[in-house]
């Protein structure tokens, strides 16, 4: 038996060493390609299927337009399962109600795997509230084309910028690969770019009413500006201080990991070839622990629920009723009922509607202000 022991621990050492001389001068060979943009094909082709890619000029990874997760829309169980997936992410959700649906936009920032990130999300619905034994609550879907906004934000660890992301979409990304933070460390600028005054005015209202004071944003126009550094909602619950240290310490040896295999180069490309030519495994870890399929995986019940049912339409947001006939140029010197309830007028009640960013329509309900007559048809 001793003999049969030693014997197959001779194969395995022979083994190993076999594997080690044939690794050992792969390697000594090595050489990253020299052409980047060579290399960025090579690596988004590798990420097609995660619905992410690789910008090598900013150096992150982020979502695509038309990827898979679009399907997927939005409830706050996501945000609750996220720790499960080795993400730690601070979630602020902005509700409100516009054009006879209710909107979400979401910002997230913090530490996701092995990568820094943030993100904007932004979803609507028209229908009511699940009611399931797993869950009760809004799910959001994805938007149309159409509702698509203009975004951008700067990412800054402890003032230093770490990424920059603009565009046109639904859920504006930007990950940095071998970062690791802590969400408290993270600042995020955003900004946001509403097709008109009315969806813009939805948003700042619902900001304020979450607890943002006038130095965490600004509205320019149909522009707002947020400064997000710390949520005004609450956690989820599972992201409670055990979960959240057990998950950091294991996100940060893993970044301490990424960093000592891959330290003799510098750019994230060089990494990621060396690694996928050295330890083709842990480059696979690396690819589908990128858009953790296993955190949407875990809720396809109710994205049956979702696409297999046609529930009632919400009577929370009714349609809106038509845009009422504008006053003439110059003859509302007042703002009317829904500029002055506004954070604009607020912050300047002296101010006359003529200098101020909104639309001169006077609602019906806009009564004697200013010393100016409004008839019930809402013209002066």
């Amino acid at each position: 038996m001793l003999n049969v022991v030693i014997v197959l621990g001779i194969i395995i050492l022979v083994g190993l060493l076999i594997l080690g001389t044939i690794w050992y001068s792969r390697m000594k060979n090595f050489k990253p390609t020299e052409n980047r943009l060579a290399q960025q094909r090579k690596l988004n082709s590798d990420l097609d299927f995660s619905g992410f890619a690789y910008n090598f000029q900013g150096d992150y990874f982020y979502s695509q337009l038309n990827c898979w997760q679009r399907e997927m829309g939005y409830c706050r169980l996501y945000d609750e399962g996220a720790p499960f997936f080795n993400m730690i992410i601070d979630c602020e959700p902005v509700s409100f109600c516009y054009g006879g649906k209710r909107w979400l936009i979401e910002l997230w920032k913090g530490q996701y795997g092995i990568t820094t990130g943030a993100e904007i999300g932004v979803y609507n619905t028209t229908r009511e509230d699940l009611d399931t034994e797993k869950f009760k609550g809004t799910f959001y879907e994805k938007v149309s084309d159409n509702e698509l906004l203009q975004m951008a934000f700067v990412l800054r660890k402890n003032g230093k910028v770490l990424l920059r992301r603009q565009g046109f979409h639904w859920w504006l990304t930007g990950f940095k690969l071998g970062e690791f933070s802590e969400p408290s460390d993270l600042a995020m600028d955003a900004q946001i770019f509403f097709p008109n005054y009315d969806m813009c005015g939805a948003f700042v209202m619902a900001l304020q009413n979450l607890g943002y004071r006038n130095h965490e944003f600004s509205v320019h126009g149909n522009k707002v500006e947020i400064h997000y550094r710390k949520p005004h909602t609450p956690k989820p619950i599972s992201r409670n201080p055990v979960n959240e240290t057990i998950v950091q310490q294991e996100n940060e040896k893993n970044c301490m990991l990424y960093n000592a295999i891959t330290g003799k180069y510098s750019h994230t490309l060089d990494k990621l070839e060396y690694l996928k030519t050295a330890m083709s495994e842990l480059y696979d870890v690396f690819i589908h622990s990128l858009y953790a399929k296993g955190l949407y995986e875990a809720f396809d019940w109710i994205i049956e629920i979702i696409h297999n049912s046609n529930p009632p339409k919400s009577e929370l947001c009714p349609m809106p009723k038509p845009k009422l006939k504008p006053c003439q140029k110059n003859m509302c010197p007042h703002p009317c009922k829904i500029c002055r309830n506004s954070y604009h007028f607020q912050e300047h009640p002296k101010e006359t509607f003529e200098v101020m960013p909104y639309p001169g329509l006077c609602p019906p309900d806009c009564k004697k202000y200013n010393n100016v007559n409004i008839d019930n048809k809402g013209e002066c």
